[in-house]
């Protein structure tokens, strides 16, 4: 049987690795005012902002702490959450808090990567919030829309992130774990799963707004750099191919994936939290995986549960060895950016 080398370093944790929070970077007076002032400063008009681009931030004392976080989701732990960000409630600058928080979502958008389109409407920024109550996310509905738990899974681009606008009152919890980590304690326990995770699985695209549902070819849910790996699973959506076929998934796919999540929700590897308004998650989709538990919504829809989500690339990033050029924007390349379209 192969034998699979272990991998060391910070991204290679587990949840007993935080025993408090000191792993959440606070951000300071200076770097929300500045902040505050870079979103006032951008264009009236939404369509605008993506003339704007970094070099015409001047990022004076968030410049630092940014390159910093990017250099943690790179070579570091693979994920950072940025508390303090200022959401008043009652909006700010004469703007509403949710065209506010867009605002701030953008600036930092700017300054942290190469932004790409996450549906097939071209929209840069995803409200994460829920449109429909559904038990499961299926093959007809993505979870970013529903109220439903999310298995865990990575997303599009080198990195995701969640800006907390409003949350839940009652779940909603968010979950990480380190890929690295899963990796290594396959190798120990059922290294013969590794062998069918490298060899890869193929992945289910759900129909979207002219596009149309397809299973994709395999990829490989594990890639050996040497002296790093790179990841990228996604459970519901390697399970879909199968599904969406009316076929059995094969055995040997099936009891690999099983174990991915079993060791995935190990309350001893997985770190949980719940996310406050204010606060900025971000996740590399190639060394950590992400879940949410289902949640109970506020049924006042101006107190719902609100996330705005980014996905973005970091230019000379890691994933650039295992993204080829012309995948780099993702799937959701047919229509123009925008920042968002209007509510019908």
């Amino acid at each position: 049987m192969r034998t699979f080398k272990q991998f060391e370093g910070k991204s290679a944790w587990t949840a007993d690795d935080f025993p408090d929070d000191r792993w959440v970077t606070h951000l300071s007076t200076e770097q929300t005012t500045e902040l505050s002032q870079l979103a006032q400063a951008l264009p009236a008009n939404e369509h605008e902002w993506m003339k704007v681009d970094k070099a015409s931030l001047p990022l004076t004392s968030l410049g630092s702490l940014l390159d910093s976080v990017t250099e943690a989701l790179e070579t570091g732990l693979g994920f950072a959450l940025l508390r303090g960000v200022d959401l008043p409630q009652s909006g700010c600058h004469g703007y509403s808090q949710e065209t506010w928080a867009y605002r701030i979502n953008w600036v930092l958008a700017l300054a942290l990567g190469d932004v790409i389109a996450q549906n097939a409407q071209g929209e840069v920024i995803g409200a994460v919030q829920a449109a429909v109550n559904a038990s499961d996310n299926g093959m007809d509905t993505r979870g970013y829309v529903s109220n439903a738990e999310l298995r865990f899974h990575c997303d599009g681009g080198d990195v995701a992130s969640l800006l907390c606008v409003r949350q839940a009152p009652e779940g909603g919890y968010n979950s990480l774990v380190s890929m690295h980590t899963i990796h290594n304690i396959m190798a120990k326990e059922c290294p013969q799963h590794l062998s069918t995770l490298y060899r890869g699985l193929p992945m289910f695209m759900r129909a979207e707004k002219g596009l149309k549902s397809a299973s994709l070819s395999r990829q490989p849910l594990f890639y050996d750099r040497g002296d790093h790996l790179l990841g990228w699973i996604n459970l519901r959506l390697m399970e879909l191919p199968y599904e969406s076929a009316g076929e059995p998934m094969p055995e040997e796919e099936r009891a690999a994936l099983d174990a991915v999540e079993e060791i995935a929700e190990r309350q001893s590897n997985k770190l949980t939290f719940k996310l406050k308004p204010g606060d900025m998650l971000l996740t590399h989709n190639h060394v950590c995986m992400h879940k949410r538990s289902a949640f109970i919504d506020e049924v006042d829809p101006s107190r719902s549960r609100l996330m705005l989500r980014l996905w973005y690339n970091v230019p000379g990033g890691r994933a650039e060895a295992i993204v080829p050029p012309e995948k780099r924007g993702g799937y959701f390349v047919d229509q123009p950016y925008v920042i968002r379209h209007p509510v019908s």
